[in-house]
């Protein structure tokens, strides 16, 4: 197609300013997090909806190809891909710019899109070492649920299921220690282990769901995510470990 080079091009740099155009790598003020950058923002929309488009007949979706192949600029030893849409973006930066921005539910519904369809993402987000950076934000939607659009919840928790799916991540979200947990209001913990978290704000999901929504898919969701992450639970804090048998 004569123009195939030309929307490669827009969509690669497209999926970059969604995320240059906030400024990557810095905390949003006050003021940014109350009026969003409405640009941004429905660049991210536009290229959500591209990316879910229909297959054609005889033509799948190069918006699709193009989001579930691209590499990371870093990675060198990458084999060439077959696929003639895929392009290289810094994944270090897209990491950083997805940790910080997830309390929009289109960011968090990239973060799913990439998770469970584009395996270089996947691979890169599970090999971090400060998964903490993550994995709280995508808590914090959790735990503040009653706030949250049902979409918005839905997609947190797949995420987490994607992400309990690997034996590694479950083991090494134990290693890591937090300190001070200001959004968790129920009890002050001064010092937990993220697995001991996620445990915690998974259950508390369930609770709520029992007595407000009974929406059995996410209650089956959380259970999954529990099944996923027990065979790895180590040194459990022990308000997480009384809540796990009340």
């Amino acid at each position: 197609v004569e123009n195939t080079y030309n929307w490669f091009l827009c969509f690669s740099g497209g999926l970059w300013s969604v995320f240059t155009l906030g400024g990557v790598g810095t905390k949003p003020g006050a003021e940014q997090e109350q009026n969003p950058l409405p640009l941004s923002n429905q660049s991210l929309l536009l290229l959500l909806v591209l990316a879910n488009l229909t297959d054609g007949p005889d033509c799948p979706n190069p918006y699709r190809q193009a989001v579930t192949c691209f590499k990371n600029t870093q990675d060198t030893s990458s084999i060439p891909s077959p696929q003639p849409h895929t392009f290289q973006i810094n994944f270090n930066s897209l990491y950083t710019a997805l940790c910080e921005q997830q309390k929009s539910d289109q960011v968090t519904l990239l973060l799913y899109t990439l998770l469970h369809q584009n395996s270089n993402m996947r691979t890169y987000i599970l090999s971090r070492t400060d998964m903490e950076n993550l994995v709280l934000p995508i808590l914090e939607i959790l735990y503040h649920v009653e706030e949250r659009n049902s979409h918005h919840v839905y997609m947190a928790l797949i995420i987490l299921l994607i992400l309990t799916e690997d034996d590694t991540f479950n083991r090494s979200i134990h290693e890591v220690v937090l300190k001070n947990i200001s959004w968790y209001t129920e009890r002050v913990l001064t010092e937990i282990s993220l697995g001991s978290l996620l445990i915690l704000v998974v259950i508390r999901t369930i609770q709520f769901n029992m007595t407000r929504t009974r929406d059995k898919y996410l209650h089956t969701n959380c259970l999954a995510a529990l099944a996923n992450m027990s065979a790895q639970f180590r040194n459990l804090h022990q308000y997480a470990a009384q809540r796990i048998i009340r």
